[in-house]
């Protein structure tokens, strides 16, 4: 498997300065084993009747990265080196199990083949990291755009899923949530 990295920042979500970079497998192991993680998840979990403080809890507790890349800080044009990989969101399923199954047939898309899936931190959600390929004729942003309408338009179009197209975004924030379930990849 490639190995793709990506920076990794502290919460909360005004936190723009990186605490590190990490690769998907050590993203994988802070999702499925970090004990903090699942502190905050369950904690970020027990609000998610009152969307309003749910998204407060979300920002102020959650660890997140930014799949796209390393970034000197959390903007567009601070990329330092890209990753290859987007993040695909799938928010608002009917329910965890829901969620959970999402996350297991999206992991073994044959066509997306993400490296990473797991539930988002509000249950219902899930979240799928995915390599692309640059195109040298394009500049990183342009392939990058056409990659992510291209997977958004595929999970319409094979599973009648609609992605959170807020995502569109390099340095767009990735929350963390743990999943012990969460599934990677060794191709």
């Amino acid at each position: 498997m490639k190995e793709y990295i990506m920076s990794f920042f502290n919460a909360p979500i005004t936190n723009k300065v990186p605490a590190g970079v990490c690769s998907v497998a050590g993203l994988h192991t802070f999702i499925t084993s970090n004990e903090y993680l699942k502190e905050m998840t369950l904690k970020v979990r027990s609000e998610t009747e009152d969307e309003k403080l749910f998204r407060r809890k979300k920002q102020t507790l959650l660890p997140y990265v930014t799949p796209a890349g390393v970034f000197s800080y959390c903007k567009e044009q601070c990329i330092v080196v890209p990753s290859g990989l987007f993040v695909i969101d799938i928010d608002h399923l009917d329910s965890a199990a829901e969620a959970e199954a999402w996350r297991d047939r999206l992991f073994a898309d044959e066509t997306l083949k993400p490296d990473l899936a797991f539930v988002s931190p509000g249950t219902k959600g899930v979240k799928l990291l995915v390599p692309y390929r640059t195109d040298l004729k394009e500049s990183l942003k342009q392939s990058f755009d056409t990659a992510v309408h291209s997977a958004w338009e595929y999970l319409e179009w094979r599973h009648g899923l609609k992605a959170d197209t807020a995502n569109a975004d390099m340095s767009r924030a990735c929350f963390l949530a743990y999943d012990e379930e969460a599934k990677i990849s060794n191709h």
